[in-house]
């Protein structure tokens, strides 16, 4: 009996991690997608930018599911991951082509809010 329990425990985290997993992968695919066509990355720069969104969406789903009851500390450990993550692109990218990003970020964001 104890095997079974421990067994459909195993199960219920390993499903949990997986969902959890495929959100940060769906994420960074889509990412790097607009990267690419918006900065015209070669497939060397897409792969590292891949590799690099895909530890930040991981990393950032970790943030909030061990930080649930304390939003203040959520939001402060997921700002520091996004700045941190923004430096490695900046290494990848150069700063002229970050810079672009940012200003494609922040496009986006303002038609955003004035389609709400």
């Amino acid at each position: 009996m104890k095997k079974v329990i421990f067994t459909l425990l195993v199960m219920c985290i390993s499903v949990t991690a997986i969902a959890q997993n495929k959100k940060a992968v769906k994420s960074a695919k889509n990412t790097t997608t607009k990267m690419t066509t918006e900065l015209s990355l070669t497939k060397d720069e897409a792969k590292k930018v891949y590799d690099i969104m895909l530890a930040k969406f991981t990393r950032n789903i970790e943030i909030k599911k061990d930080n649930k009851g304390d939003k203040a500390s959520a939001k402060k450990e997921i700002k520091t991951s996004n700045k941190n993550a923004t430096k490695e692109l900046t290494l990848i990218l150069g700063n002229e082509r970050a810079t672009k990003w940012k200003s494609y970020l922040a496009a986006n964001k303002k038609k955003k809010k004035k389609n709400k």
